[in-house]
């Protein structure tokens, strides 16, 4: 029996014209959507963000160096930064928003960590866990160990093997980077090749994941090494240059300076306490190595801000902080404060008498 043709009801064209109008108002909602993205990926790209890139090496108690910050301080610095608005982001974000426009927070930080010390899995990545900060450390590669038991040492401190760092990773609290194979002076070699590829390849194979970045040892590159950098499969390279980085169009991501985080066990004295009229003086010293500080006035209950005094060194030698004229500046209780020369990272806080004296 020959079947008529199918002829849509009124009632059933009315409802594929609803459908099709339907899908025409979605698929224009989802153009008009995707538009605007681009058109905010594409200003977010064109921002230009500052990153504070915290350089660390060591983290614990074992000795007073520079390259050793206590964990008292570590934890203390991290809730400095958590408390100044701070987010962590990767080395990997970087990059995705020179490429993408890929937003990144309103105050972003980058906290690294050279060489890859048993401390980052025993120290550092519990605490960057509990205050909700990411990092990346870079990995000497041929000094990574196969297991715990054949572990290996840089400068005398025990370093993590691969099976710690794939879980490490794995977690996601702490990355890994390179930092070359040996720990070599890229600059004193005539050809640096091998050691980066090697480093790319051995964090490839071995530690089964794409690196977070590349790290020059001791700080020390040639004119031409970025770009060997760039050949072996890294996208970003931090430096041993002073300053905060620069992310924007025209700025290499792998020439990037750091903030020097300085260890040590900094015990730090106050005395010569003096408030007259619209000054305040304080005389600052401190145990160890010298410290290079930009100290700060401020004042509780007082809107952020105070008053910051020029670079200065701190050594076991008091050194006189005066401030004036205050006049401008709300007062209450005055509150000394020592900063790294980047003003991220605080070192050192002591109330002072309201009155002067001490």
């Amino acid at each position: 029996m020959k079947m008529a043709p199918f002829l849509p009801t009124p009632r059933d064209g009315d409802s594929m014209n609803r459908k099709w109008v339907l899908v025409g108002v979605t698929l224009a909602g989802l153009a008009a959507a995707l538009a605007a993205t681009g058109i905010g990926l594409a200003r977010q790209k064109a921002r230009a963000v500052s990153v504070p890139i915290l350089m660390y090496h060591k983290v614990g108690d074992a000795q007073d160096s520079p390259w050793w910050v206590t964990t008292q301080a570590f934890e203390t610095q991290l809730q400095g930064l958590r408390e100044q608005g701070y987010e962590s982001v990767l080395p990997s974000e970087l990059v995705a928003h020179r490429r993408w426009g890929w937003p990144l927070p309103a105050k972003p930080v980058l906290l690294t960590f050279d060489d890859g010390y048993l401390a980052m899995l025993e120290t550092a990545e519990p605490l960057l866990k509990r205050y909700g900060f990411r990092a990346v450390c870079y990995l000497i590669t041929a000094k990574v160990s196969n297991s715990p038991e054949t572990r290996q040492s840089w400068e005398g401190t025990p370093l993590l093997s691969w099976p710690e760092v794939r879980a490490m990773e794995r977690r996601g609290t702490v990355v890994f980077g390179g930092h070359s194979q040996t720990h070599v002076n890229l600059r004193a070699l005539t050809d640096p090749g091998d050691e980066i590829a090697g480093c790319f390849r051995d964090l490839k194979q071995k530690g089964g994941f794409k690196p977070e970045g590349f790290c020059y040892p001791y700080g020390q590159y040639r004119e031409d090494t970025p770009e060997r950098v760039r050949k072996a499969g890294f996208t970003t390279a931090t430096t041993c240059d002073d300053g905060i980085a620069e992310v924007r169009r025209g700025v290499s991501l792998l020439t990037l300076p750091r903030v020097t985080v300085m260890g040590g066990n900094h015990r730090f004295s106050v005395s010569g306490v003096a408030a007259g009229g619209e000054r305040m003086s304080v005389c600052v010293s401190k145990e160890g190595a010298r410290l290079d500080v930009c100290p700060r006035l401020v004042w509780t209950g007082a809107a952020p801000g105070g008053a910051w005094l020029d670079p200065v060194s701190i050594s076991s030698i008091p050194a006189l902080l005066q401030w004036g004229p205050l006049s401008s500046l709300s007062r209450g209780a005055p509150v000394l404060e020592l900063w790294d020369l980047s003003h991220v990272v605080r070192y050192f806080r002591f109330p002072l008498p309201a009155g002067g004296g001490g």
